[in-house]
């Protein structure tokens, strides 16, 4: 009876240490929300307003009057083609990256060695050398064969540079899955290829998205390399249409650099958004050993 007749004042006490427990969580989400909202606040602000107010001062965070003229007028043929450009190459990196990578990191991960470990050694050292060291050497071979400010030149060069991390990542994911399935597949007349096709990918699945999901976000907000490989104006990148507005010879044109900032971000949060479920679950078992 005792027991019983303390637990309800035992409650009140649990409660508040929970709530304390929890205040140093939500001073942390306080101070990323003061940091990353207002720049997130000020450029949709920035977008919504018309083009001589947007260097006014003191600045005006609610914008008065509202205007979506900005928006309109990236309605172009050009600022088109700059998203067309960007999905081509997104899409295809995600495609040409995944291709070559599953098999390697499948192979890397079930073929162990001291050759492959200095292997996937050498890749990790590689993947962290900057892109821009071998860009003037990948412009030259480019120019004299003819495949310069071309889509697979293009999808190549991306392809190459997420290669490293999308192998290592990959690999984490197979080392998960238990041997013993594999040899009974293999035992049933399963050829590798058939284990890689019909066993480890759908058990990868998760990380096949999560690394589609990083390759998407890398290249669509890649700036360097459709500066530096995409020489002419129709095959230039969506980053590269962000900065036209802040580098003419007319001045620079904040409310439509706001709304090209604005439209840009919105296939990124799409793309999360849609595979939130597979992302989430991608990261979060990829390290789990069992």
């Amino acid at each position: 009876m005792t027991a019983t007749a303390t637990a309800p004042a035992l409650r009140p006490r649990r409660r508040l240490r929970n709530a304390l427990a929890a205040v140093p969580r939500w001073i942390f989400i306080l101070i990323s929300a003061a940091v990353v909202l207002p720049p997130v606040v000020w450029i949709v602000s920035t977008s919504l307003k018309p083009e001589a107010d947007t260097i006014q001062f003191p600045p005006e965070w609610i914008p008065s009057p509202f205007t979506g003229d900005a928006y309109a007028g990236l309605l172009t043929s050009t600022n088109i083609r700059f998203f067309i450009n960007s999905l081509i190459y997104a899409g295809g990196s995600i495609v040409l990256a995944l291709v070559i990578c599953i098999p390697a990191a499948y192979v890397a991960t079930r073929y162990q060695s001291r050759r492959m470990e200095a292997l996937m050694t050498g890749i990790l050292v590689l993947s962290m050398v900057p892109a821009i060291v071998v860009f003037i050497a990948l412009y030259s071979m480019f120019v004299k064969t003819a495949l310069i400010n071309t889509y697979p030149m293009l999808i190549v060069v991306y392809t190459a540079i997420i290669c490293g991390q999308t192998i290592l990542f990959l690999r984490n994911f197979i080392e998960n899955i238990p041997v013993e399935i594999e040899e009974a597949a293999a035992i049933d007349g399963c050829t590798r290829l058939q284990i890689l096709w019909r066993i480890v990918l759908p058990l990868i699945r998760p990380g096949i998205a999560a690394i589609a999901i990083f390759i998407f976000v890398f290249v669509w907000n890649d700036f360097l390399v459709g500066t530096v490989l995409a020489t002419t104006e129709d095959m230039k990148t969506v980053q590269n249409g962000i900065v036209r507005y802040i580098s003419t010879g007319f001045g620079n044109f904040w409310a439509l650099f706001a709304a090209f900032v604005v439209v840009a971000f919105v296939p990124v949060l799409a793309v999360f958004v849609a595979f939130q479920r597979w992302f989430i679950a991608g990261m979060t078992s990829g390290g789990v050993k069992g």
